[in-house]
């Protein structure tokens, strides 16, 4: 199986919605928190870094500077240590592959 960020962050917020994350049923679509989390995942970071940073068709690290700074950007700190974990993921993975990341917000 290949892992994801978001599955990794889904491990730790509800094994419910990764089971139905791999099994590619989303409801949640329609929903407005998603709405203004995509929202804010669009306007944040303006100006700073890559957007959107795709590896291996696989991650997608929401911004990148330089390839030693990483972001996830999230609507709420009430999920922190989900969100830390996929930060953590992404440099697990990162250095995997050879990309040396210093930091991470």
């Amino acid at each position: 199986m290949r892992v994801t960020g978001n599955m990794v962050n889904y491990f730790f917020v509800c094994k419910r919605k990764l089971w139905l994350f791999q099994h590619q049923i989303g409801f949640e679509q329609t929903s407005e928190r998603v709405q203004l989390g995509s929202l804010l995942d669009r306007t944040s970071y303006q100006g700073h870094g890559t957007h959107h940073v795709m590896i291996d068709n696989l991650t997608n690290i929401d911004m990148v500077e330089n390839w030693q700074l990483i972001h996830e950007v999230k609507r709420s700190d009430a999920i922190e240590p989900a969100a830390i974990w996929q930060l953590k993921y992404y440099i697990y993975y990162l250095r995997k592959k050879g990309v040396n990341i210093s930091k991470d917000y």
